[in-house]
């Protein structure tokens, strides 16, 4: 899988690192892929686009989110803390985000 995607945006193809990548959250049937400095909406749901994009880094955490672990600040219990955004920690998706993250 190369460190990159291609996502459609203005009638151009642009070309993101995943590590640019800090969250994708749902709407719909859309999700947005948030970075940096800007964001990509895409007629997709996450369980087609986390089948389609098998990327490590990249993990589900809510029914309507998935953060890059790279990009992650801080958590606690409840929330993944990236920059100044707060994401939810789904009850359901809990244990498998903990088993991802090493903890020391």
């Amino acid at each position: 899988m190369p460190g990159f995607l291609f996502i459609y945006k203005n009638n151009k193809y642009h070309r993101v690192h995943v590590r640019e990548i800090q969250y994708i959250s749902a709407s719909g049937s859309y999700l947005h892929i948030v970075t940096s400095t800007q964001q990509f909406s895409l007629a997709q749901n996450l369980s087609q686009f986390l089948r389609q994009n098998q990327i490590p880094s990249l993990v589900r955490i809510h029914r309507s989110f998935i953060v890059n672990l790279e990009c992650i600040d801080e958590f606690d219990h409840q929330y993944v803390y990236l920059g100044r955004h707060q994401i939810p920690i789904g009850a359901s998706y809990r244990a498998k985000f903990m088993e991802r993250i090493l903890i020391c």
